[in-house]
C-alpha cells in the first residue's frame, strides 16, 4: 500500500521504488500524465587550489530528478496528484 507515512520528525512520500523525504522536494513539475520531482540532495563535493597565495573554490551538490508517469505506473501517479492536490 502506498501513503503518506507520518513521522515525529518529518513526512514522507512513498512511492513504488522510493521512499522520499517531502522536506527535500525542491519542486514539481507537472506535465500531461507525468510529473517531474526535483529532489535536493545533502550531498556537497567541493575543492579549493591555492595559487601564489591567491585561493580559489567551488562547491556544488548534486540533484536528482524523479519522473513519475501515468502510463507506465499508475499508482504512484494517483498517489502523488492525491499529494498535489492536498496541499492546494
Amino acid at each position: 500500500m502506498r501513503y503518506l507515512i507520518n513521522t515525529i520528525m518529518s513526512q514522507f512520500l512513498k512511492l513504488t521504488n522510493y521512499l522520499i523525504n517531502i522536506k527535500y522536494i525542491n519542486s514539481i513539475i507537472i506535465k500531461p500524465d507525468k510529473y517531474y520531482i526535483h529532489v535536493i540532495s545533502n550531498k556537497f563535493d567541493g575543492a579549493n587550489w591555492t595559487i601564489f597565495g591567491f585561493g580559489f573554490g567551488n562547491i556544488s551538490s548534486h540533484n536528482y530528478e524523479i519522473e513519475v508517469c501515468k502510463t507506465k505506473n499508475v499508482c504512484d501517479y494517483k498517489l502523488v496528484s492525491d499529494w498535489i492536490n492536498s496541499k492546494q
